[in-house]
């Protein structure tokens, strides 16, 4: 009975220290060896995931809209940069090649009488004289414009291209869905402003 009694307590003991790990079996069940074996320890964390992030580039920005938002946007607590823009032309509709100032003013009483009175006289090089009708910042609208005043009568007007200043074009970074909620009201009262994501 003794013997059975001792090889009993043997056996448990036996059994003990081969399920702790320290015969080198039962490795994979310690807490030690578990976080070794985990790619990256130091990275798990424990909380919701961070929200998506998003870029948004702003161009055709006016200086008092660009101000505006330099200062509104960080509020948000999203982040803001200022880039260099790109050399964006425009497009003009006048009336060139008037003599003298005489010939000028008679070609804008013409206007007055068609109904049109957006425009404005200018002096141009050699001592010729202009008369603006507008200008647009994309051919399409420029074209449309011209179209109009053909229908009213004007057929003298055409279309000159000139170089634009370059300007300045805004990054703004942060959570996607503050982008996309926001920008939109920001945007709503910058004429000729246009957003889209970052490159």
């Amino acid at each position: 009975m003794r013997p059975a009694f001792f090889l009993l307590v043997l056996a448990n003991l036996t059994f003990f220290v081969w399920a702790q790990g320290y015969l080198g079996g039962q490795e994979g069940g310690r807490e030690p060896q578990r976080l070794k074996s985990q790619l990256h320890p130091e990275k798990v964390s424990i909380g919701p995931p961070p929200p998506p992030q998003g870029c948004r580039r702003i161009d055709g920005l006016a200086a008092k809209d660009l101000e505006r938002l330099q200062q509104t946007i960080p509020e948000e607590g999203l982040a803001i940069s200022l880039q260099q823009g790109e050399e964006a032309p425009s497009f003009w509709v006048n009336m060139p090649g008037l003599p003298n100032k005489a010939a000028a003013e008679k070609k804008a009483a013409e206007l007055k009488i068609l109904g049109i009175l957006d425009f404005h006289v200018v002096q141009a090089d050699a001592g010729s004289f202009v008369v603006s009708l507008g200008v647009f910042r994309s051919e399409s609208a420029a074209n449309d414009y011209l179209l109009g005043l053909n229908r009213k009568g004007v057929k003298s007007a055409r279309i000159d291209k000139r170089k634009g200043a370059v300007a300045p074009r805004l990054e703004v970074r942060g959570a996607a869905d503050v982008l996309a909620r926001r920008l939109p009201e920001w945007l709503a009262g910058a004429a000729g402003a246009t957003a889209a994501d970052c490159q």
